[in-house]
């Protein structure tokens, strides 16, 4: 059986595949498929796809309509054929010994369930933090406790994974990939290692880039979003930020009902904290969307 599935879900990115695709073939190890999943691309993504051509490793391409990172990656999880699942972002791309650590750290211990490493950027500054010297954390911890900020190569068990898949509300196009860490840390930790595995660059038009433009964009999956994260954040600090911004999407849905707290105490301090959110709303909807 395949060890790893490196998923790489894709967007209008024929000019930033064929640097990922490079990395691949020089990996030590290739003991992985590449699942590539189009979401609904317009350039010549389609066409590039076809002249990767080796007998290094697999690649497999799916095509879809266009419906967001968030549905590829559940299209890539079910897919998957790999023991261990990651994605490697389009414009992003792996350190020649990346699939060989990771194929490593797993082998050297069965119970591990999923590893963080580090992201850097192309001159080899890590982007965020450092991991904390310990051998585990859940997300929620690294992120509230230890504050680990910036992005990071996140590796799963597939049969694991496999199931926390995203979920979709409306017409959203977007719904922050920390969904499923919050959901993976109710449950499980992650080995942490400070090993350098991936580059990463945020271009100009990715979601990175405009992420406060999805609280308007995507207003139905940010609300569920803030409720399904409200369950976990660990104090008052981090639950009044999180209400703050569900109320910047609850109001552009027009404060619709169908999308409120369930849970009656969060309900009235959301609206409680509509007047300063209505604040933000109108800042953010100016400065963001003029830009």
């Amino acid at each position: 059986m395949t060890k790893l599935t490196i998923f790489t879900p894709t967007y209008n990115r024929a000019h930033t595949l064929p640097r990922l695709f490079e990395s691949l073939l020089n990996q030590t190890n290739y003991d992985f498929e590449w699942l590539i999943v189009d979401d609904g691309s317009t350039d010549n993504t389609e066409q590039l796809v076809k002249t990767f051509v080796t007998e290094k490793f697999s690649i497999r391409y799916i095509k879809q309509n266009n419906g967001g990172k968030h549905i590829a990656t559940n299209v890539g999880l079910k897919s998957a054929i790999g023991e261990l699942f990651t994605c490697l972002d389009s414009d992003d791309w792996f350190y020649s010994n990346a699939v060989e650590f990771i194929i490593r750290k797993f082998a050297e211990d069965s119970k591990i369930n999923a590893l963080i490493s580090l992201d850097t950027f192309e001159n080899g500054n890590v982007v965020g933090e450092l991991l904390p010297n310990i051998e585990s954390a859940n997300w929620v911890d690294l992120r509230y406790k230890y504050h680990i900020k910036g992005d990071k190569c996140y590796v799963f068990k597939t049969k694991i994974v496999k199931y926390m898949t995203f979920p979709q509300f409306g017409e959203s196009k977007h719904m922050p990939p920390s969904y499923q860490l919050f959901e993976y840390s109710k449950y499980y930790n992650f080995h942490l290692s400070n090993t350098k595995t991936k580059f990463v660059e945020y271009q100009s038009d990715g979601i990175s880039s405009k992420v406060k433009l999805n609280y308007f964009k995507s207003a139905e999956n940010y609300c569920e979003y803030r409720k399904f994260a409200s369950k976990q954040l660990p104090n008052i600090n981090e639950k009044v930020k999180n209400i703050l911004l569900f109320d910047i999407s609850w109001i552009e849905l027009k404060l619709d009902s169908k999308f409120k707290f369930k849970n009656k105490l969060s309900y009235l301090f959301s609206i409680f904290c509509l007047p300063i959110s209505y604040v933000m709303y109108i800042y953010y909807k100016k400065y963001f969307q003029g830009k």
